[in-house]
């Protein structure tokens, strides 16, 4: 697994911070295995830790969690609200609400269940009445390859990779696309910085890579970027992640522009872009 290093030019939030090592202590008290994700995991990669700018703030905390069963989830959920900095607020039962060092609860905190509370699914049904569904496609490949983040001294925290992100990125479009763009927005945004986070490298010494992106470092990125999401995805996975990218093409383009609507030809660098990580995923 990776280790990687905050910069020292752009510092964590604190409260980050504490809210990672509580949910990392109290997974591991429970016996659960854990990865940040969401777009707080995109902001620790791409700005804290490559030093490229995001481009919306958040101040949601996205955990996924490996559990078996339901009893497993609430334990870690218990464990967390027993410390009394975290708070319960509405009735959605994977958030909570990290009051911190100013007891004020503006970071909320999402925990995803996955892997054997699925029971062999690609999606999840929380109780009592089961109505809510959640998409978990590809979670379980995406956990093997999170990358450790050095947070302090005496901590180091999982995070998913920014493969893994994209994987999740896409699966959660195709859930709330309509309702959300934000994943079309973050995908993009992954693809436009992949080569930049520490892959200028590879884009030039993995085969045939800067040869699919004509000689563009960037482009060329977007393909490495299939490569690794195939490394990662399992074959079902990455049929999902193709379909979903096929029969949402346009769609999926229009969201994407939208978040780049100032730069200079846009919608034939979103198209291209798009088409070749199709390209990479489907070789």
């Amino acid at each position: 697994m990776t280790l990687r290093l905050i910069r020292d030019d752009r510092p964590v939030d604190p409260n980050i911070i504490d809210i990672l090592r509580d949910v990392a202590a109290d997974a591991s008290a429970e016996g659960i295995d854990y990865m940040l994700v969401g777009a707080t995991a995109r902001d620790i990669l791409l700005n804290h830790v490559f030093g490229i700018v995001a481009r919306r703030a958040t101040y949601d905390v996205d955990f996924a969690v490996a559990v078996k069963n339901w009893q497993q989830f609430d334990a870690l959920r218990a464990r967390l609200l027993a410390r009394g900095t975290f708070k319960e607020q509405g009735t959605a039962q994977q958030r909570l609400y990290f009051t911190g060092r100013n007891s004020n609860p503006g970071y909320q905190l999402d925990l995803v269940p996955f892997c054997a509370i699925a029971k062999g699914m690609a999606e999840i049904a929380w109780p009592p009445d089961m109505a809510v569904v959640m998409n978990v496609a590809g979670y379980d490949g995406v956990l093997a390859a999170a990358e450790n983040v050095r947070f302090a001294a005496d901590f180091d925290g999982k995070v998913v990779s920014l493969a893994g992100l994209a994987i999740l990125k896409l699966v959660a479009w195709s859930d709330r696309g309509r309702e959300n763009p934000k994943d079309a927005h973050d995908l993009v945004h992954l693809m436009d910085s992949y080569a930049a986070a520490g892959n200028f490298e590879r884009v030039y010494d993995e085969e045939g890579v800067i040869e699919a992106g004509e000689a563009d470092p960037d482009l060329a990125g977007v393909y490495l970027l299939g490569k690794d999401i195939q490394r990662v995805a399992s074959a079902e996975t990455l049929e999902a992640l193709l379909q979903i990218i096929r029969q949402d093409f346009d769609r999926l383009c229009i969201e994407m522009v939208k978040a780049n609507r100032h730069l200079e030809n846009i919608d034939e660098r979103v198209v291209s872009r798009l088409r070749l990580l199709e390209k990479s995923l489907a070789q």
